[in-house]
């Protein structure tokens, strides 16, 4: 795999500020993506706990949880498969801050932006994620910050092999499935 699964150049766009310590991180795993052609999705469950009043679609979001877990009171949204990687490119905010790695998928064009979030916090909050069309974090461990310098390429097969350590912040198909719970509590309070 990889081979014609290129990063997409950002002509007069920022570029990472080589001394944030997550730079390297990113461009690590930008280079593994570029190798290897895959990213591993994680499974997503949903759960909608409504409290026991009337609530708005406004603030129905407040009571949708994901997870990449099952559960008995959760719903299956999308199974774990494997990404298939169009281009990558690193989103950097104008100080150099790289802020996101977006990912596009080969066959559809969905957009897909992961946020490194490290074991220590260098920043807090982190940088804003930019508009796509689903969203995660990959957090890494401290095993992870003392593997990139003895096996760099190891680490970056790793984090974009595995689900581990990748968790779902938003998707459309929870979008979704909040929409269809908010027309059923509509229609039961209609009765």
């Amino acid at each position: 795999m990889g081979g014609g699964h290129l990063s997409r150049p950002d002509f007069g766009m920022p570029q990472p500020n080589p001394d944030h310590p997550l730079t390297e991180f990113y461009q690590l795993l930008q280079r593994g993506l570029d190798r290897e052609g895959v990213f591993a999705l994680p499974a997503l469950y949903a759960a909608f706990q409504a409290p026991a009043r009337r609530i708005y679609a406004d603030e129905a979001a407040d009571y949708l949880t994901l997870s990449e877990t099952p559960a008995e009171s959760r719903t299956l949204l999308l199974p774990h498969r494997m990404l298939q990687i169009l281009y990558s490119s690193l989103h950097v905010l104008p100080d150099g801050t790289p802020a996101a790695l977006l990912l596009t998928e080969e066959c559809s064009r969905t957009v897909y932006a992961v946020q490194l979030q490290p074991p220590f916090v260098w920043e807090d909050p982190l940088p804003p994620l930019p508009d796509c069309a689903a969203a995660l974090t990959l957090t890494l461990t401290l095993r992870d910050v003392e593997a990139i310098d003895a096996d760099p390429a190891a680490l970056a097969r790793r984090l974009c092999r595995e689900a581990a350590g990748k968790h779902w912040l938003a998707h459309p198909k929870a979008d979704t499935y909040l929409a269809g719970r908010i027309a059923l509590l509509q229609r039961l309070y209609k009765r």
